[in-house]
């Protein structure tokens, strides 16, 4: 009934720390916005949303972050100014906006995220580009189960992506992750079908994240879609 796993699968941050892999392509992300049509918007949503998962994993050997406790926070930023050493007066940073975190500027995507429930274990974050007018807010519960050998991860919940100048949301939901042979040298892989729904325009993508076929020696095959209204 209980299984101790070898000390090299634990990774040295939070869960919450991972969430924030999401944004590890803050320029593709701050872009969507720019787009000028809904199409070219969604195909944009779907680039940075499949980019957030291939740099998440940094290696093949799957790794476990540790479990949030209940209150526990997790902040940064990323600083898309072209030169990081501008100092703005206040005059200027009330000109862009005031962003969540005190010491970033409007030009600075910021992220927060906190675990919000231990039973069932949720996690929830947010993050903005206040001069883009750009915004992401997200809930994560998951439920893992044991599979002979593997370790299942299911993500439940969704994230909603706000574009405030276009008045356009796009909901997205996420992917169970595996951890195969976990008694010997794990490996990790994401399965399970996806969707990103912009209601406003009607655009959907499909995203399907394959699982390696018993039969099969190919690994992390990703299909997805966009479809158009109608």
């Amino acid at each position: 009934t209980k299984i101790v796993l070898p000390t090299f699968i634990l990774e040295r941050r939070s869960l919450l720390e991972m969430y924030s892999d999401f944004f590890a392509h803050p320029d593709l992300f701050v872009s969507i916005t720019d787009q000028p049509t809904p199409e070219e918007r969604m195909i944009t949503v779907l680039k940075w949303y499949l980019s957030s998962f291939h740099a998440g994993r940094k290696s093949s050997i799957a790794k476990k972050p540790y479990n949030p406790i209940l209150g526990e926070t997790f902040r940064c930023h990323w600083t898309l100014r072209e030169d990081k050493n501008v100092n703005f007066n206040p005059e200027e940073k009330a000109m862009q906006g005031s962003s969540p975190l005190p010491w970033c500027q409007g030009d600075d995507l910021v992220f927060v995220a906190e675990q919000v429930s231990h039973h069932p274990p949720i996690s929830a974050f947010y993050a903005e580009h206040v001069k883009k007018r750009i915004a992401v807010n997200a809930h994560i519960y998951t439920k893992s189960s044991f599979l002979g050998m593997s370790v299942a991860v299911h993500n439940i919940g969704q994230g909603t992506v706000t574009l405030l100048d276009h008045n356009e949301e796009y909901v997205v939901t996420f992917p169970s992750g595996f951890g195969r042979s976990i008694l010997t040298v794990p490996w990790v892989e994401l399965g399970g079908k996806v969707t990103i729904n912009c209601p406003q325009t009607g655009y959907v993508s499909n995203i399907e994240f394959k699982c390696k076929q018993f039969f099969s020696s190919e690994v992390n095959k990703v299909h997805a879609e966009v479809c158009s209204p109608g």
